[in-house]
């Protein structure tokens, strides 16, 4: 049985297991876990993952911002990560298109999603589903 639902707090290792393959790198458990509880209690932040046979192979975040330069509210996907065994058989299609639904309900104008330089195949999976790359997004480490 598979399904995409609400992550719970349940699903906060397997969570972590596909952040850590998204980011290639540790991520401290500590810090990673106390975010992620404050965020279940957000009313901002939606977490979906994807569940096949009691496993966790598919999360997505979204998150709402009311910008000022948008004078609306914006959807944001902040993480979307399928697990690299079941990749091209549309559960990113399917997060993605929860992060429209969430973005909906939630009186959103636009969807956005920022993405590693280096992840040339996100890109692509991200215009095929219609989405344009029209901003720089520039970083400081503090």
């Amino acid at each position: 049985m598979e399904s995409i639902r609400e992550a719970t707090n349940n699903d906060k290792d397997q969570v972590y297991r596909l952040l850590i393959a998204l980011e290639e790198t540790d991520i401290d458990y500590k810090c990673f876990s106390d975010i992620y509880d404050a965020n279940l209690l957000n009313p901002y932040v939606f977490y979906f993952v994807y569940e096949k046979e009691y496993a966790i192979l598919g999360f997505i975040s979204i998150h709402i911002q009311m910008l000022l330069h948008h004078t609306a509210n914006i959807a944001e996907i902040q993480e979307l990560i399928v697990d690299e065994t079941i990749r091209n058989q549309g559960i990113g299609k399917r997060l993605f298109q929860k992060a429209i639904e969430v973005g909906e309900k939630s009186s959103c104008t636009q969807l956005e999603v920022c993405c590693n330089k280096k992840r040339i195949s996100s890109h692509k999976f991200y215009q095929s589903q219609g989405m344009t790359n029209n901003h720089f997004k520039l970083c400081l480490s503090l």
